[in-house]
């Protein structure tokens, strides 16, 4: 349904810098208010036109941050001024940084071996990882695991699309002032286990493209098939938009 790009890219919050992103999130913590901080890519805009559930999670979310070259594609076809480009693998230790200094923070998400490899870069935040998990667990697991840490200021999930953002949902109730940021891969970047495109690529907007060369078997449905029905979804959205206006 296209009507799901309108809405999602109404939900998007554009924002020039990673410091006024990061400005508006801090004023908002600022008032002990729990806050869930997610991420839309072409392939957000795609899962959420298929899975209602997961539309929804991403409608709940408290900030939207716009991460990537189709969504700021689709910004431009709008007349929107795209902003700057928060993509998660970037923004996410720079937030982390900015307010983590002497926080407690729980790591959920990938593999634990893996964030445990991701430790050093998780440290050099300056927030205090006191707890971790995998992310192959139930909701209901997470759920209970943030009950019994109440006094965690920081939750990076780290599962991917679309369980962290269900996950994200499920243990707000339950965090009491904290900010819970939906990750992806980035403890995967973090660690080492997925690696970054040349600094040049992702300048021109072209980590998708490296990460597919990477991983053509497993990316393949989601870059170049999802590309192409986002860009077609995307064209008939403007169209059902100004029909329904």
């Amino acid at each position: 349904m296209a009507k799901a790009f309108v809405d999602l890219m109404d939900k998007v919050t554009i924002f020039d810098s990673p410091k006024k992103a990061t400005e508006a999130i801090e004023e908002r913590l600022s008032n002990s208010e729990t806050l869930t901080v997610g991420f839309v890519n072409a392939h957000a805009f795609n899962l959420a036109k298929q899975e209602r559930d997961f539309y929804q999670s991403l409608q709940d979310l408290d900030v939207v941050l716009r991460d990537g070259i189709g969504v700021k594609i689709y910004c431009k076809y709008l007349g929107i001024e795209p902003g700057y480009n928060l993509n998660g693998t970037d923004y996410i230790p720079y937030l982390i940084s900015a307010i983590g200094s002497g926080k407690k923070m729980a790591v959920l998400g990938t593999t634990l071996c893996t964030i445990d490899s991701a430790m050093p870069a998780l440290d050099a935040t300056g927030a205090e990882t006191v707890v971790k998990a995998d992310g192959f667990q139930t909701v209901d697991y997470y759920v209970d695991l943030v009950k019994n840490n109440p006094k965690l200021d920081i939750i990076l999930l780290a599962m991917g699309m679309p369980k962290q953002e269900l996950v994200a949902h499920a243990i707000k109730p339950y965090c009491n002032g904290a900010v819970i940021i939906c990750g992806g891969a980035i403890v995967d970047f973090m660690g080492g286990r997925v690696e970054r495109a040349p600094e040049i690529m992702r300048m021109l907007g072209l980590e998708w493209c490296y990460r597919l060369l990477k991983e053509p078997k497993r990316l393949f449905k989601r870059y170049v098939i999802g590309n192409v029905k986002f860009l077609l979804t995307m064209l008939n959205s403007k169209k059902e938009k100004y029909e329904n206006a």
